[in-house]
């Protein structure tokens, strides 16, 4: 069975960017604009093995949607994206055990290994990655 993906950003674009490349790279995809729509994806698709969500989102931001799914017992791995430079994100990043902050905007052949690497088991956790890395 494929590893299964959850991933929630309002940008149509890249959302189905993202989408078509994780796709492309034999994963199982659940795309979400937002955190309502990807708490019903979660009823319905049950475990999923990453998250990839975007900090800004309209209605509930990713990191409450992240705060409610680690809530629930959802102990998978997890990739926040932002275009925002927030040291307050990081911090909560860190307290929900988020594998890696992405910075956009990113590589997405980086992107890609990142995801692998997680579904796989392997990386390790809170690592900050983008255009301008700390």
């Amino acid at each position: 069975m494929s590893p299964k993906v959850l991933l929630v950003d309002d940008e149509v674009l890249l959302l189905r960017t993202l989408s078509n490349a994780l796709r492309e790279d034999g994963f199982d995809v659940l795309a979400a604009s937002s955190a309502e729509d990807a708490e019903r994806q979660l009823v319905d698709a049950g475990v999923v093995d990453v998250v990839v969500l975007d900090v800004k989102l309209p209605g509930k931001s990713g990191l409450d949607l992240l705060r409610e799914c680690r809530s629930s017992g959802f102990k998978g791995r997890a990739v926040v994206m932002t275009a925002f430079d927030n040291p307050d994100s990081e911090r909560v990043c860190r307290a929900l055990f988020v594998d890696h902050y992405l910075r956009k905007p990113f590589d997405l052949a980086k992107m890609l290994e990142l995801v692998r690497e997680l579904a796989s088991g392997a990386g390790d956790r809170t690592t900050t990655e983008g255009s301008t890395s700390s």
